[in-house]
C-alpha cells in the first residue's frame, strides 16, 4: 500500500489538493500520489465542512474541519464528536458536537489517553494542521501538534510549568502580564514575595511555543 502524500500513513485515496495548498514542503511522502482516509476527510471529504448547533445564537453554524482541535486514540476520534448529518440552505454536511474547550485541551496534555494517541491543537483555526500531527506512543513523553509546530512534551516538566503559570493566575495576574513579563505594579506589591520564585521559573520559558501552549490552555482555579 502506498503512503499518504501528506502524513505518510498507509493510503488508498487519490491525491487531490487545491492549487492554493501551500504546505507541499511539509509532505512526508512527496513522491506518493495517494492520501489516507483521515487526510482526505479533512482536506476534501466528509470532514472538510461541518454543521454545528450554536447554542448562543440558537442556530446552525458552518465550521471548517481545519478549525477543529482533535484528540485521537489510535484511529478513533475521541474529541470532538462527528456523527449524523444536517441539511441547511441545500447543503448537507456531517454534524460536529462537543467541541473541545481549552480546559479539555489542558486535560489532554496533563492526562493523555493510553497510547497510541494523537493531539492536534488549532490556534488560529485557519490552517490545516492534522496531517502534521505525530502519533504518540508514551504518555510521559509525547508529540503535540500546536498549530504548525510539533512540540515534544515531557509531561512531568510540562505539568510543573503549568502549575507555576496557573499559580501566577491565582495571584490575579492576567495571561498578558505573565506572557509578556510586564506586570502591573499594584498587583505586584500585594504578592511580591510569592511572585518572585514563580516568575523565575517562567522567565526562562517566556517566548517559547511550550509556554504559549500553556497560556493557550491554562485555567485559573475558581
Amino acid at each position: 500500500m502506498n503512503p499518504c502524500y501528506l502524513c505518510g500513513k498507509p493510503a488508498t485515496k487519490p491525491l487531490a489538493l487545491k492549487d492554493s495548498f501551500t504546505a507541499h514542503s511539509s509532505a512526508r511522502a512527496p513522491t506518493s500520489d495517494k492520501m489516507c482516509d483521515r487526510c482526505h476527510a479533512t482536506m476534501n471529504g466528509d470532514e472538510k465542512e461541518l454543521w454545528y448547533w450554536n447554542e448562543g445564537k440558537n442556530k446552525w453554524s458552518k465550521l471548517w474541519g481545519r478549525s477543529l482541535s482533535r484528540l485521537y486514540q489510535g484511529n478513533q476520534l475521541l474529541s470532538p464528536t462527528i456523527e449524523g448529518t444536517h441539511t441547511e440552505n441545500g447543503k448537507t454536511f456531517p454534524i460536529v458536537a462537543k467541541l473541545a474547550t481549552r480546559l479539555a485541551m489542558r486535560e489532554w496534555l496533563l492526562n493523555p489517553p493510553q497510547p497510541p494517541f494523537t493531539i492536534a491543537i488549532a490556534e488560529s483555526g485557519q490552517k490545516h494542521i492534522l496531517f502534521l500531527a505525530q502519533e504518540a506512543h508514551d504518555r510521559d513523553r509525547f508529540p503535540v501538534q500546536f498549530e504548525l509546530d510539533t512540540l515534544h512534551i515531557d509531561r512531568a516538566a510540562f505539568t510543573r510549568l503549568m502549575g507555576t503559570y496557573e499559580a501566577l493566575m491565582g495571584l490575579e495576574f492576567t495571561k498578558t502580564e505573565i506572557d509578556s513579563g510586564d506586570y502591573r505594579s499594584d498587583r505586584l506589591m500585594k504578592c511580591l514575595e510569592g511572585w518572585e520564585p514563580l516568575e523565575a521559573a517562567i522567565e526562562s520559558q517566556r517566548g517559547t511555543r511550550q509556554l504559549q501552549l500553556i497560556s493557550h490552555t491554562a485555567h485559573a482555579a475558581s
